[in-house]
């Protein structure tokens, strides 16, 4: 087991751990939504198949384009079979949006580039008022997409763009990534579940164990609650034990600091070979264990909702997404200030802020911030639409300096 560790150690640490996926499962598409793609997915053709015409407008042959007029000879709709163009006078064929270009034909004037003379369709000429170039207003043959060509990586996460081009290669099962269960435990005397009624010594209710469900589930995983925890040795103990068998991956907050009453940690003192790391060095959160529990991942992360929020978003999200078969990122600006900034601990510090883009250039202020303690949750909900940033110092900075901030989903 290591200690004390650097933010540096610790996350090389986890980027060393072998983590594979934990299965493949075929779903419906609808079902595919958010999930990740396990299989690449390559064209099963050339898209367009056909050459087709990108506007309304009248096909013909190049031959024929200094001819003074062109007889029309039908009207092509899309959907229709595709027409051929007799090559032995100036004909032209109206063709519509979407549809297939005729055979022989190699130019599209637009209609609005065109004049039609008499009244009967079979009478009708043309005159082409402005000459396109060959194969101008024309999609051509695997102009989208060429069969063979990757359309889709294996893990992406699969949004509603991705929903709409799988259904156009008319890819009704979809194979993606199992999604990983994920056993949430929370533990203090002082905590009240949501919807009860509080007394003289329980007085906080349950955010850590909510906000953990909602971050599992966001990242696409399956979160299993379980009731909250008292503290209690066995009960804590037998806790752990059971959701390290009915999850693939558990997360607890509370308990995990160095009180008497933290039977987390003293849980991880009595299993301390398969602890990974015990404390790093960084505000909030130098408290977080990560062990392989029964050869699952095991975070105990600190009681305090920011500390908790924030060693999720520093640590198990990376484990976790790894799981899910997705590949970790993160998104960091390099903003400079505009005021100075004083820091008197020697941790390395993650501090909430708001993160604005006005007009394409990034600044960040601490507007709203009531205090950087561990405790104050809303810290992390601001009222305007700012986003939400992580602020890294190392140390007191001036106005001015350039800091790194880490963007919040």
């Amino acid at each position: 087991m290591k200690t004390n560790l650097t933010f540096t150690q610790a996350k090389e640490i986890l980027h060393t751990q072998t983590i594979a996926p934990l299965g493949i499962e075929r779903v419906f598409l609808h079902d595919a939504l958010g999930r990740i793609l396990a299989k690449g997915i390559l064209a099963p053709s050339h898209m367009p198949h056909f050459p087709l015409s990108r506007m309304d407008g009248y096909a013909f042959n190049s031959a024929f384009k200094d001819a003074k007029s062109f007889q029309i000879l039908a009207e092509n709709k899309a959907g229709n079979a595709i027409p051929t163009l007799p090559l032995d006078a100036p004909f032209a064929i109206k063709t519509f949006t979407g549809a297939k270009i005729p055979k022989n034909a190699d130019m599209l004037a637009p209609i609005e580039d065109c004049q039609v003379e008499n009244c009967e369709v079979e009478q009708n000429s043309l005159k082409i008022q402005a000459l396109p170039h060959i194969g101008q207003h024309i999609r051509q043959v695997g102009e989208n997409y060429k069969k063979g060509e990757t359309l889709l990586q294996k893990g992406t996460r699969l949004n509603a763009h991705h929903i709409g081009l799988l259904a156009s290669l008319n890819q009704v099962f979809v194979e993606v990534f199992t999604r990983p269960k994920v056993g949430i435990l929370v533990s203090g005397n002082e905590l009240l579940e949501l919807g009860e009624n509080p007394s003289n010594t329980q007085d906080l209710y349950n955010a850590n164990g909510h906000l953990l469900l909602a971050k599992v589930l966001e990242n696409g995983a399956i979160p299993k609650l379980y009731p909250i925890l008292k503290d209690d040795k066995a009960q804590i103990i037998s806790s752990v034990q059971l959701a390290l068998k009915e999850c693939d991956m558990v997360i607890s907050s509370g308990g995990a600091s160095v009180g008497d009453y933290d039977f987390i940690t003293t849980l991880c003192k009595e299993r301390e070979k398969e602890v990974v790391f015990k404390g790093v060095q960084i505000k909030p959160g130098q408290h977080i264990i990560y062990a392989h529990f029964n050869q699952k991942h095991f975070f105990a992360l600190p009681g305090f909702p920011n500390s908790t929020l924030v060693t999720f978003e520093l640590f198990v999200k990376e484990i976790l997404l790894r799981l899910l078969g997705a590949k970790p990122t993160t998104t960091t600006l390099k903003i400079p200030l505009n005021q100075n900034i004083t820091k008197n601990d020697t941790r390395l510090e993650f501090r909430v802020c708001n993160v604005r883009n006005l007009k394409g250039s990034f600044s960040i202020d601490f507007e709203g911030k009531k205090d950087f303690q561990s405790a104050i949750l809303n810290n992390f909900c601001p009222l305007d639409d700012a986003q939400v940033g992580l602020c890294i110092l190392d140390s007191s900075k001036q106005s001015g300096e350039i800091v790194e901030v880490l963007l919040l989903s």
